[in-house]
């Protein structure tokens, strides 16, 4: 373990010396770094990054609370232990309320060495907790990731299947080009067409790059009549290859939603395949209730704008007690080959940190809607 860095704010030899000769006493082993002034204060936390920092309350031209302060703003985590002689309780209240670790008066220096041990644990506390929650984060960021492997997987095979209409007529194309007999203007018509279908799968591609991107993204307004249009154009072939019909009922003035957009079209495309299995587990073949329907209105509750987002299909619903556990990581009820049972709990994890909620209600073969609530802008 490498040695700390202690700083001393202390303008006066004597003094310092005392306090460091307690520190020694207790067993401290520590690298010294001493500033009399502010110019010197400010270079020792800029460049030498100190571990902790020790600081008389009053100094010629210069006083302690500013440079708690300056801490604060260069090195906020460092702990800042005010050893002081003149220290009222009411400088020891506005101290500690403006973020000071702990506070010892130079008569009493035998605490400094326990209050010293309470900033290292704590400090010790505060990193683990930060390493937790970083490898927290990680692991969720993986799920999500795996996750939308997944999702891509039943998108790009049905994208697979209608991309090779688009090809097999640029193929037939360009063979009555090569025969050469043709006139201009039908050459013309044949180029057209080509561009056409080229565009159009340029167009499929991008959809399934754009969701695949793996981009941590920013919190920024989003219009969520462009979410669902997104979600639409994403599962567009394997709502044709499933016989599905999509109904969209969406306010046009609806507010944006404060959000990722990767990670809620991410929630709603995880909904809408999950819609899909359902119709194709009740309906294999074309039938009238074939269809998934999604709507958005705005609602208020509790005085606040939200943006309410229903997906509803009519397939086989979810039976009571699977219902309770379909949140759950990992939990499934499709064969190993079609899901790892990380959609809806992954889903749940965005939406919590959106400040949203996400929810449904079911009924067995008749319908499933679920609900998707985001803060309104």
């Amino acid at each position: 373990m490498r040695a700390l860095k202690f700083l001393f704010l202390e303008d006066s030899p004597t003094d310092l010396e005392l306090i460091q000769r307690e520190l020694k006493k207790g067993g401290v082993e520590y690298i010294p770094l001493h500033a009399q002034d502010k110019e010197e204060y400010v270079k020792a936390i800029v460049e030498e990054k100190p571990d902790f920092i020790f600081s008389d309350f009053s100094l010629p031209n210069f006083d302690g609370l500013s440079a708690l302060s300056l801490a604060k703003e260069k090195c906020p985590t460092t702990p800042f232990i005010f050893v002081s002689g003149t220290y009222g309780e009411d400088a020891a209240i506005q101290t500690l309320t403006r973020g000071a670790t702990d506070y010892v008066l130079k008569d009493r220096l035998v605490k400094l060495v326990p209050a010293l041990k309470r900033a290292i644990k704590e400090m010790e506390e505060h990193n683990a907790l930060r390493r937790a929650e970083a490898e927290k984060y990680e692991i969720e960021e993986q799920l999500r990731q795996s996750q939308k492997v997944e999702a891509m997987g039943f998108l790009a095979g049905a994208m697979a299947h209608e991309i090779n209409n688009p090809i097999m007529a640029i193929i037939d194309y360009a063979q009555m080009i090569s025969k050469g007999d043709l006139d201009a203007s039908k050459i013309q018509k044949i180029s057209s067409k080509i561009k056409q279908e080229g565009e159009r799968i340029s167009e499929m591609v991008k959809d399934l790059l754009r969701f695949a991107r793996q981009e941590k993204g920013v919190y920024e307004p989003v219009s969520v009549f462009n979410l669902i249009k997104k979600t639409r154009a994403i599962t567009e072939q394997r709502l044709k290859m499933s016989l599905i019909q999509m109904d969209l009922s969406i306010d046009p003035a609806l507010p944006f939603v404060l959000c990722k957009e990767g990670q809620i079209l991410q929630v709603l495309l995880n909904l809408t395949n999950n819609a899909i299995d359902a119709l194709n587990q009740r309906y294999p073949a074309f039938n009238e209730d074939k269809r998934i329907s999604i709507s958005a209105k705005r609602e208020e509750i509790a005085g606040k704008g939200w943006v309410r987002i229903a997906i509803e299909d009519f397939g086989s619903g979810i039976p009571p007690e699977v219902g309770k556990s379909i949140f759950n990581t990992f939990f499934t009820t499709k064969g190993a080959e079609k899901g790892t049972g990380l959609g809806l709990s992954v889903s749940l994890g965005i939406v919590k940190e959106h400040g949203g909620f996400l929810s449904f209600e079911s009924a067995l073969n008749e319908y499933t809607r679920f609900f998707l609530d985001l803060p309104a802008v």
